[in-house]
């Protein structure tokens, strides 16, 4: 009797051991994103580029979105940098000439992408 009491137990544990990131999203529906807000004027098209392989990322439409935030990147590409850093590029364009051109280092844990370093506003 006491082996299937063992075997209960362990299986119990095991089902209850859920990874950080599944524990904390079902919990709490973090979804992080890194931002630049864009202050006097607004974009008529904005991406972000990978700079190490140029996988180009476009994140709504500028033009209807009428707003001052954009994003650079968020967890949607977390699986694609899990557990590593790298290099990318916000570029924003106002009628097709480029206005923003600027450097980020974001890294990705098994959960959620953060800024390592880059702005957080800039001036047109």
């Amino acid at each position: 009797m006491k082996i299937p009491n063992v075997v209960t137990i362990v299986a119990l544990t095991a089902s209850v051991g859920l990874d950080a990131c599944r524990e904390e999203t079902v919990r709490t529906a973090i979804y992080s994103s890194v931002n630049i807000s864009v202050l006097g004027d607004s974009l008529t098209d904005y991406y972000t580029i990978r700079v190490p392989n140029s996988d180009t990322i476009h994140y709504g439409n500028a033009r209807r979105d009428n707003t001052t935030s954009y994003v650079v990147l968020d967890d949607s590409y977390q699986s694609a940098l899990a557990n590593s850093q790298d290099r990318f590029r916000f570029v924003g364009e106002i009628n097709n000439a480029v206005v923003v051109d600027e450097e980020y280092v974001i890294k990705a844990d098994e959960c959620h992408i953060s800024k390592v370093s880059g702005k957080e506003e800039v001036q047109l």
